[in-house]
This record gives structure tokens, sequence and C-alpha cells, in this order.
């Protein structure tokens, strides 16, 4: 069935948010919901925002005020994050609200219709390092209106389905993170039983060597290479050189810091990254799970975090004989392969219900089964 369409600037008013003057305190409080893109995607209705104003930054400071069942979305960053004002709000500039007309179209309508357009805003948006869609492209992207009764009878439909899927998303997401707290649990069990055992204890720096990667340039890097180069945020691309060979770890420095990834081969790791090489007296598989034992990511500090290696190297742990680093590599070895399979099967039940979500939303309103 072909319904009639309209843009969303004709059946729409769209705000753009803003943030009060930062060096007037009294504009922030406790008192008013000020929503962010973090608020947003967590459920249908925003009822409650990590950050708020008081009553006179929410009068005063020239912000406009969304009326409740106005529908926001992020389109600043990460564009298609989507929840309904449960209340008189405001929202940052990250997010454009689109107040619908009630005689002619329904909030939560509004709202699904958002979800199933969210690719098209994303194409629409600015190609660049922070994808941005204006106000004028999202008054113009279409949606279909139908007459109101069949608004809320898609609505009803719409609540019953999508309600069982996050009902179901949820309790995968749980299965999922309770698989990614094993591994954690297991080395604190491991190492808890090692000190009462007696291990020897170490510091860091007594045992380990966190060199420094080095700079390479852009000229440096080639699709076709024969070694894969390693920054703070995981693999960066291939290059023709390698610094490193053989069993490593590699430790983000910069950017993703404290990161952990265990490598083989040969690998050229970057300026962002430290990177430690087998040694004498540990076992490198052991050296990585300790790594992760320790959590080098509560050691990142400042505005672009970073880990120190002074402070790193000062780090106590206890310290079994090689022969049972060896051991407890291959326990560790064979669960951390049976919690990828659980992880991977989890995600891909995720995966698989967001398609089901789509197909919801295009037999909704493309009219397709």
């Amino acid at each position: 069935m072909i319904r009639q369409t309209k843009k969303l600037g004709e059946v729409c008013e769209i705000i753009t948010g803003g943030t009060p003057k930062t060096s007037v305190k009294d504009f922030y409080g406790n008192e008013f919901l000020w929503a962010g893109p973090s608020d947003l995607g967590r459920g249908i209705f925003v009822t409650n925002t990590n950050k708020k104003l008081s009553k006179k930054g929410f009068r005063e400071s020239g912000i406009r005020i969304i009326p409740k069942d106005s529908v926001m979305m992020s389109c600043i960053g990460y564009i298609g994050k989507i929840g309904i004002a449960r209340e008189e709000m405001a929202t940052n500039q990250q997010i454009n609200t689109f107040v619908p007309n009630h005689e002619i179209l329904d909030s939560k309508y509004l709202y699904y219709s958002l979800i199933f357009k969210a690719e098209e805003f994303r194409e629409n948006s600015s190609q660049t390092t922070l994808p941005i869609i204006n106000k004028t492209k999202c008054s113009n992207i279409e949606i279909p209106l139908p007459p109101l009764t069949e608004q809320k009878e898609i609505v009803k439909m719409l609540d019953e389905k999508m309600g069982k899927i996050a009902e179901a998303k949820r309790l995968r997401a749980e299965a999922l993170a309770d698989t990614e707290k094993i591994l954690p649990q297991t080395l604190r069990e491991i190492f808890k039983e090692g000190k009462q055992r007696g291990w020897e204890e170490k510091n860091i720096g007594n045992i380990f060597a966190l060199n420094y990667g080095k700079g390479l340039s852009k000229l440096e890097r080639s699709e076709n290479g024969d070694y894969i180069a390693y920054g703070a945020n995981g693999e960066l691309g291939k290059t023709d050189k390698f610094l490193i060979e053989g069993k490593s770890i590699i430790i983000g420095r910069k950017g993703s810091a404290g990161k952990v990834i265990r490598v083989s081969g040969k690998f050229w790791p970057t300026d962002v990254t430290y990177y430690v090489t087998e040694g004498e007296g540990y076992n490198i598989d052991f050296a990585f799970y300790l790594f992760k034992y320790l959590d080098f990511t509560q050691y990142a500090k400042g505005v672009k975090p970073g880990i120190n290696r002074n402070e790193i190297y000062s780090l106590k742990f206890n310290l079994p004989p090689l022969a049972e680093q060896r051991k407890i590599v291959v326990n560790l070895d064979t669960l951390s392969k049976k919690l990828r399979t659980l992880r991977d099967r989890e995600t891909a039940q995720l995966a698989d219900l967001k398609s089901l979500e789509r197909a919801h939303l295009r037999e909704a309103f493309a009219g397709e089964v």
C-alpha cells in the first residue's frame, strides 16, 4: 500500500538545543532536565538526564525549551540515537528535537519513523571526522503519513513486537556482560591464590621492559605491506617495515591508554604504544594475562589520557615459577577460547535481534514483509 509522505519540516517544528554559558554557574543545578546524546537510545522515553539545569538556567539562559512528547535525536557525532521527552526539558546543541503537529502526527509514530529513517539521516550527514546533519537536511527527510487512526494502530503493533525484542536484547546484553566478567574474575582468583601460596612478590619494573614504540609516517604505510602497524586503538595499517618479531605484547600508551594486545609475527608498534617482548624469567603469554589482571587502563591520566611507564614499573605482583606460568597459560587460553565462542554467539544473537527490529520497521513503514 502506497502511503502519503510528508517532509519532517512540514509536520514538525525542529529545535536545535544549546548550552547555557558555563561561566554562569547559577545556570546549572539539579532542577530541570537537560538532555545530551548519552541520555538517548536507552528506551523510548527520557525520564532523567545525566546533567541538569537550575531554574534560572532553564528559564533565563536563552536556550529553547522543548515540550513534553517531543522526539529528540542526536545529530552530531553518533547520529540517530532517539528518545521521547517524558516532560518539558531542554537539550544541548548535539540534539535536534522534532515537535510534532499533534493534529496530524502521533509522537510515538514519529519516534518509530525516525528509527526507521536513521540510516537516511546518517547518509545525509556531513562526511567529516565528526558527522553532523543540520536542521535543514533533517527537515527535508520524508516520512510516511497515514491518518492518525492508522498511525496509532502501527504504534500498537510496533510496541508489542519491539517490546518483546527489547526484552530479548536486554537478556542477551546481560549474558554478554556476564561473559566479559569471567576472565577478570578468574585472574583475580589465580593471583589471590598465588599470593597465599607464596609466589614471590615483584615489581613490574624488575621483570619487564616497556619499550617505546616509534612513529611511522604515512609514507611508510602501504596497503600491500607485509607487516601490521599497531596504534593505541589497535591495528593502524600495513607497512613494509617491522620493529619487533616473535611473540610480543603491545600496550596503549596514549589514546586507548592501557589497552593490551597480544601479537605474534612481525609488527611495528607506533609511538602511542609500549611493547614488551620475550625475556628471561617470564612467559610472554603469562605476561599478557598478568597485564590484563593489573588493568593498566586505571592509570591513564590527563586530558588526552596516557599512562606513564614509571608508574607501571612500580606496580607489585606475585610471580609463579616459570613451569607454573606455562600451566596457567594453557588453562587461560582454553578458557579464553570458550569465552570467545560464547561472546561470538551472544553478539550474533544481538545482531539477529537488530535485524528483526529492522524487518518489523520495514513492514510497518515500507509495506515489506
